[in-house]
Order: C-alpha cells, then structure tokens, then sequence
C-alpha cells in the first residue's frame, strides 16, 4: 500500500510541474499568435490600399 501511495504522489506532483511549465508555454504561443496576427492586418491592408491605386 505503501508503494502505491508513493507512486501516486509521484504522479501528481509530475502532472503538477507539467501543467505549471503549460503555462508558460501557452503564454508563448499566445504573443506568437498576436504578432501573427498583426502581420496578416498590415498584409491585407496593404493589399487594400494596392486595389486602390489600380482602380484610379
């Protein structure tokens, strides 16, 4: 019984540090996600403003 409590024990603390170290990371992606973002704006903006000048 012992040996099983400890297994456990084990368990969550390694499901504790990966979900903590989770975190971090989709904080990482969310910026990368934001700066994507922003990119394809100022793409399909300057696209737009192309069109424009064509139609003139």
């Amino acid at each position: 019984m012992r040996q099983k409590n400890s297994r456990l024990k084990n368990k969550l603390t390694q499901l504790g540090y990966e979900h903590g170290r989770l975190g971090s990371q989709l904080g990482r992606i969310r910026k990368s996600a934001d700066e994507v973002n922003r990119m394809l704006e100022n793409m399909t903006q300057k696209e737009e403003k192309r069109e424009e000048k064509k139609k003139m």
